[in-house]
């Protein structure tokens, strides 16, 4: 952390842009100080420093821990989670997959459709 501060306090550096994506697959151990902990404790700390070329995009499912830990540090927060646009994008990809796979081409298409609609709704964002 120490040598990351220095690299970021290097002064007439062009914005530095920190992205860390899937916060929410990190491990959150109980008992113990987790990665994810570990992690939001970095974030914390980046926020701190004040830097004003450093900008910094956390990517998450809405985890209650992560959204407590994350929403007194953050200037602007966007929300994908049950947008219908994201629905349609998965629902999507499931589809171009289900016709496009030699096995399942063969499939009948009430099936196709199943494995479509159910995966589709189970997705939970993913």
């Amino acid at each position: 952390m120490d040598c990351l501060e220095q690299m970021l306090n290097i002064e007439g550096r062009p914005p530095i842009y920190i992205i860390i994506d899937a916060l929410d697959e990190s491990p959150n151990d109980i008992g113990v100080i987790s990665t994810r902990e570990r992690v939001l404790e970095l974030v914390t700390r980046l926020v701190d420093l004040r830097l004003t070329n450093v900008r910094l995009c956390a990517t998450s499912r809405p985890e209650a821990d992560i959204q407590a830990g994350l929403a007194s540090l953050a200037t602007h927060t966007v929300s994908l989670h049950d947008e219908g646009g994201q629905k349609e994008d998965i629902a999507d990809y499931v589809r171009s997959v289900v016709y496009s796979d030699w096995k399942m081409r063969r499939w009948r298409e009430d099936d196709k459709e199943m494995v479509v609609d159910t995966l589709s709704r189970r997705a939970d964002g993913m």
